[in-house]
């Protein structure tokens, strides 16, 4: 005999199907005074309850919280109604602006905000330190065409981008340069028998000849070595910041790269990497127009580089790159802000806090320039660019816009000028000269500095080389020492 419950669920299950069996019927006979779920609400609710739910079932609804937004493991995403498509030409993002404090003519921008004012002592640096820049550049270009060393490439048009960026550093800071940073150097104290003793590759230089001249480096100065291979810098940098906050020293690290660079994974990979990790990185794009022989329109496609920091959740800024002050005073507001120090639009000192705080992170600027030189002693931009359109370019000069602007002060005149570029100018040939009859590395230098000793199949390479060049000495440069 089965429990009263049982019983109980059962009558109510046989009613249930012998309700559901009459609403079907009435549907199928058209019925328009009932409804499946009609006869249902009557079945199991009062009449009471039953009014109320039909009142219910012919009053709107608001959705609730939960229908605002999609949430998912990334954030909150509000909900349209529209099909709607975000950039391209249906909706363009708006152009970044281009911050500029002097003008092509030397003069003061009306009503810019110059958060960090140059002082006569730190102008007059950052002058020389392009003056002297700019003719070293000269005379080791013309060197490389006499033979002197195999390559070259210069930082014309891009003087200002170099030195107004060094100056909003930090010394200790690390840099990992692209190629065409030779100014941030400079500016740090390397020497021009330094130059000179890497474009030789001379026994003196730190490398020993095994890298290509302009592939600069120095522990002492906090600047990587360069590598050729294009946006291979930046993911390192992105590393390197993550151990300083991890560390938490107060210190960022500053990858310098091209427009071309930034077409690379690499840089993809450190935008990302940084943004995530909360790194504080400096991104300082040299977009200076042209890829070697790819002009910028060939290179991507949207607001240059300045638009995909924002994409990557990164604080961006683009500058005017031939105006040194507009540099110098976006690379001290970005390292505040990469630091976590604040908003980096406050006055006060490269070392001050602009008041306010912040999680530390990365940190993106674009600085428009010009490159008015050839991309390198290897190329001839006069193949893919038109001369009336360098001219114009050179008459642009960030160097010449600042010394104006010096001038205008009463801080620099003609006189001092002479004085810098002659004095520069013999000082950079007396560097090529003595680097010259510095003897080069000998030949076994090939095998050193990987190991803290040789290792013996390395010995056996050397020794096996050594016999073989011997033999056959022609084959060896003859300023190489065969030892």
């Amino acid at each position: 005999m089965r429990p009263r419950g049982c019983k109980l669920l059962a009558r109510a299950a046989r009613a249930l199907g012998n309700a559901e069996s009459s609403a079907l019927a009435a549907l199928h006979s058209g019925s328009s005074s009932s409804s499946p779920q009609g006869t249902l609400r009557r079945l199991h609710t009062s009449p009471s309850a039953a009014a109320e739910a039909n009142t219910t079932t012919t009053t709107p609804t608001c959705p609730s919280p939960g229908d605002a937004f999609l949430e998912v493991p990334g954030g909150k995403l509000p909900f349209t109604s529209a099909i709607q498509f975000v950039g391209g030409s249906d909706s363009p993002a708006p152009t970044i602006p281009c911050y500029r404090t002097i003008d092509s003519a030397g003069q003061d921008v009306p009503d810019a905000q110059v958060p960090y004012p140059l002082g006569q002592d730190l102008a007059l640096r950052m002058y020389t330190c392009m003056a002297r820049l700019q003719t070293m550049d000269t005379l080791f270009y013309e060197a490389q065409r006499q033979g002197r060393f195999s390559f070259y490439l210069t930082c014309q048009g891009e003087e200002a981008t170099n030195i107004g960026s060094a100056a909003g550093l930090d010394d200790k800071d690390m840099v990992f340069a692209q190629y065409r940073e030779q100014g941030v150097l400079l500016w740090r104290g390397y020497t021009l028998d330094q130059f000179a003793n890497q474009l030789l590759g001379n026994a003196q230089e730190p490398g020993k000849g095994r890298q290509m001249p302009i592939h600069y480096g120095s522990p002492e100065l906090a600047y990587q070595t360069i590598s050729s291979p294009l946006a291979t810098q930046m993911p390192h940098a992105v590393g390197a910041a993550y151990a300083y906050k991890m560390d938490r020293l107060p210190q960022v690290s500053v990858a310098y790269f091209g427009d071309g660079a930034s077409s690379e994974g690499d840089a993809h990979a450190a935008f990302n990497f940084a943004a995530v990790l909360g790194a504080p990185t400096l991104f300082v794009c040299r977009n200076n127009g042209y890829a070697i022989s790819t002009p910028a329109h060939e290179q991507y496609k949207g607001d240059g580089i300045a638009g995909r920091g924002p994409m990557y959740g990164i604080p961006t800024i683009r500058v005017d790159g031939g105006d040194v002050r507009a540099v110098y005073n976006a690379v001290v507001a970005a390292r505040a802000r990469a630091l976590g120090l604040g908003s980096g639009s406050g006055s006060g000192s490269p070392e001050g806090s602009s008041g306010g705080g912040g999680a530390p992170g990365p940190v993106l600027i674009e600085c428009m320039s010009y490159r008015c030189g050839h991309h390198s002693t290897s190329d001839d931009s006069t193949r893919y660019r038109t001369s009336d359109e360098m001219r114009a370019w050179r008459a642009r000069d960030p160097v010449a816009r600042f010394r104006t602007w010096l001038v205008r002060r009463g801080w620099w005149d003609e006189a001092q000028e002479a004085v810098l570029r002659r004095t520069t100018r013999v000082q950079v040939l007396e560097a090529l000269d003595a680097a010259s009859r510095v003897a080069k590395p000998p030949l076994s230098t090939l095998f050193t500095d990987v190991y803290a000793s040789l290792p013996p199949h390395l010995a056996a390479q050397s020794a096996q080389t050594l016999d073989f060049v011997r033999r056959h000495p022609t084959i060896c440069p003859p300023d190489v020492p065969v030892q």
